[in-house]
């Protein structure tokens, strides 16, 4: 069993993001930008764009707010992130805008 959502990123925003996780980043860690998917179920998933030493995409799965899978650090904005839990496969994918 699976499910599937698809975020749009607004190009500009996509390039923008993508060209700070290319760049050095910073020391310190925070998180510069999220996008949440909602699944059904009290099941949603974050993909984070974070600051650090290099910046890195921080992928995680939360079901009723607790933390319940996460993925190897990234540092490609835009594609597939899936998830395994309770055996079920959620896959979020993070898409360029349409114009």
């Amino acid at each position: 069993m699976s499910e599937f959502v698809t975020i749009y990123i607004d190009a500009d925003e996509a390039d923008i993001m993508q060209q700070y996780l290319d760049s050095d980043g910073q020391d310190k860690v925070g998180t510069i930008q999220t996008y949440t998917a909602i699944f059904s179920g009290d099941v949603e998933a974050d993909i984070k764009v974070c600051d650090g030493d290099p910046p890195f995409i921080d992928a995680v799965l939360y079901d009723a707010g607790s933390e319940v899978e996460l993925m190897e650090v990234s540092d490609e904005l835009l594609g597939d992130y899936e998830f395994f839990y309770n055996g079920k496969i959620y896959t979020v994918t993070l898409e360029e805008g349409r114009e």
